[in-house]
């Protein structure tokens, strides 16, 4: 996420202060050059959140303060600036796994967060997102002879999560430790 390499100032998640005190200013730079969109391969495009914005949910919507997918009509909205000729968009940000091929569109790919199974964000209105468990998720796409998609895979690893979360209550995150313990943010009080 590029918000980790931008200067720091006090509205930086505590997440992306973590993160940018372990990289090195070149690593920093390296991280905040990356284009906001790039195509992978020819009709494959990557990105964070949406193709115009890195901070901004593509395939979701807050209800209750919880994330939930969102209408059909909203998806097709925020990808009004995506290449026509885009058939597979692969996306993050919102941490849920997410397969969705919208009608005359691209298949949106999300495989979920590897390390970061749950979050709270409390910029209004406030909200949680929450895989659900603690495993390590990540994607693959297979293309079929014709170059079209034939198969999207989202795996979900089991790894020490234990540990990260020990690493996470001695960083001071206590709440970050129990979503990596279980998939989901604590309840309030």
């Amino acid at each position: 996420r590029r918000a980790a390499a931008a200067p720091a100032d006090d509205t930086m998640w505590p997440s992306d202060v973590y993160a940018q005190e372990r990289l090195t200013e070149t690593q920093r730079q390296m991280l905040f050059a990356q284009p906001l969109t790039l195509e992978i391969a020819p009709g494959i495009i990557a990105f964070h959140a949406r193709p115009d914005h890195d901070e901004k949910y593509l395939a979701d919507t807050i209800v209750n303060g919880q994330l939930v997918r969102a209408p059909l009509a909203a998806i097709r909205r925020r990808l009004k600036t995506l290449d026509p000729a885009c058939r597979i968009a692969l996306c993050g940000h919102s941490h849920r796994a997410e397969l969705i091929r919208v009608p005359d569109g691209p298949v949106i790919f999300n495989p979920g967060s590897i390390g970061c199974p749950a979050y709270e964000d409390s910029t209004p209105p406030a909200h949680v997102s929450e895989q659900g468990s603690p495993h390590a998720r990540y994607g693959i796409v297979t293309l079929g002879s014709n170059g079209q998609p034939d198969r999207f895979e989202a795996i979900a690893v089991d790894y020490d999560h234990e540990a990260a979360a020990r690493q996470a209550e001695q960083a001071g995150r206590p709440e970050w430790a129990h979503a990596l313990r279980t998939g989901f943010m604590p309840l309030p009080g």
